[in-house]
């Protein structure tokens, strides 16, 4: 297999696993994601108690936000690299990322309210576009630091 095509299949592989990654987390119920953020909030604890913060709820509240945010920082950033290694072309490329920008969060939110007891919100959108966004600025510029076009 040529060294394009390799680069391609491994980009999409990579990029198509996170999202069934994400979209996956989304059809998780409601008791079993607690228990996740849970396991996350003990490890972080010290952290929070560090800032005489002991509000449990507010730690699962920040810990789930910021899984919203990194999940869509590496999805965009394999998006990203990706599409390039397809050689679609400047614009084509722009539009098929602000459609994976805008759509796989309002369907990851949108599978959520088929979950018992889960529910979409259009804030985790805007969260999880914002992780987009930084995924993609930091793809660029390590392509950029790396000296690529």
């Amino acid at each position: 297999m040529q060294s394009k095509n390799r680069a391609r299949v491994i980009w999409t592989v990579l990029f198509v696993m996170w999202l069934c990654f994400v979209w996956g987390h989304s059809l998780v119920p409601a008791d079993a994601s607690t228990e996740e953020s849970s396991r996350f909030v003990f490890l972080v604890r010290p952290i929070f108690e560090l800032f005489n913060n002991h509000d449990e709820e507010l730690m699962t509240f920040v810990i789930r936000k910021i899984a919203h945010f990194s999940e869509y920082v590496v999805l965009m950033a394999l998006a990203l690299q990706c599409f390039r290694c397809w050689e679609i072309g400047r614009p084509k490329m722009m539009w098929a990322l602000l459609v994976v920008w805008v759509c796989v969060p309002a369907i990851d939110e949108t599978i959520q309210g088929f979950v018992p007891e889960r529910d979409p919100r259009v804030m985790d959108v805007l969260i999880d576009m914002s992780g987009g966004m930084l995924g993609m600025a930091i793809s660029h510029k390590l392509r950029i630091t790396k000296g690529a076009k």
